[in-house]
């Protein structure tokens, strides 16, 4: 089925959640699934590449550092139910701003949805901008919820279902109680859509990249492709082992910006990582 079939044929509403959940099974579920199999499977091999050694294989010790899980623990199950979930909320979230929009306001719908493509400049500009806010508002969000000027409910929430987990693994991404996931990882993809309303190609694309970013920065596995996501990964991996001490977003320059920074900072990681994977060598070569 073409672009132009698919939009034609469904509602504005259809495509939207089409495009939300296709990118959510292809780069959170099937990764997830994948990682957690090889974890489970062959755990001798991989144990190596672990962050966190040993203390990383979800299904043996839950992902907290140590030899046994404690009693405040999240089974392997919860984790993957309680994350699947948060997802189909936040697709249930869209789904009730798109009627909202459409049904109840009688204006144009959350984001562009026409048969016609954008040019690649204004799609990668629009993923650029999308993606900056992304990282500034999930900063000041995360870091609210980890230094609220005085202790709150969500603070209490998050720390006691997402920071049960001290050494993460992939399906641990969006474990969180609903609430503050929503602030911590719905809004700051969600809200530059709302404000800028790009094209719906376009937010697929953003929330693609954000998604497998996740998937592969909670995997707790030491080496990644490219020369960011290895650091980011481990800032991830740093954020909790901490207990949410820092690092409080993702890219790691609003933590340098703002001090934050758990184990390094955000030069440091690109450093070592263009290193590990001979950039200068291999630019030399060519």
């Amino acid at each position: 089925m073409s672009w132009s079939s698919l939009v034609l044929q469904n509602s504005p509403l259809s495509v939207e959640i089409i495009g939300t959940l296709g990118a959510r099974l292809i780069f959170f579920l099937l990764p997830a699934t994948l990682f957690l199999l090889i974890d489970t499977i062959v755990p001798s091999l991989v144990v190596g590449f672990k962050i966190q050694g040993a203390s990383a294989l979800p299904t043996r010790t839950g992902g907290v550092r140590g030899a046994k899980k404690s009693k405040g623990t999240p089974p392997v199950w919860k984790v993957i139910g309680v994350s699947l979930f948060n997802l189909l909320l936040s697709a249930g979230i869209q789904a009730l701003v798109e009627l909202l929009f459409t049904e109840v306001l009688h204006i144009h719908s959350a984001m562009k949805i026409t048969t016609t493509l954008p040019l690649p400049w204004t799609i990668g500009k629009d993923i650029l901008r999308g993606l900056v806010i992304r990282e500034i508002l999930q900063f000041y969000i995360h870091r609210f919820l980890h230094r609220p000027t005085r202790a709150d409910t969500l603070s209490t929430l998050h720390k006691t279902w997402n920071h049960s987990i001290t050494a993460p693994y992939s399906f641990a991404a969006y474990y969180d109680h609903p609430l503050p996931y929503v602030l911590h990882h719905f809004l700051p993809v969600y809200l530059p859509t709302l404000l800028l309303r790009p094209h719906i190609i376009t937010h697929i694309f953003i929330l693609s990249l954000t998604t497998l970013e996740e998937t592969l920065a909670c995997s707790g596995y030491s080496t990644l492709p490219g020369i960011m996501l290895g650091g980011i990964a481990r800032r991830q991996d740093r954020h909790m082992q901490s207990r949410g001490k820092g690092n409080f977003a993702p890219w790691g320059f609003m933590d340098w910006v703002h001090g934050t920074s758990v184990g390094g900072d955000f030069v440091e990681d690109v450093k070592d990582e263009a290193e590990k994977h001979q950039v200068k060598e291999r630019a030399g070569g060519v």
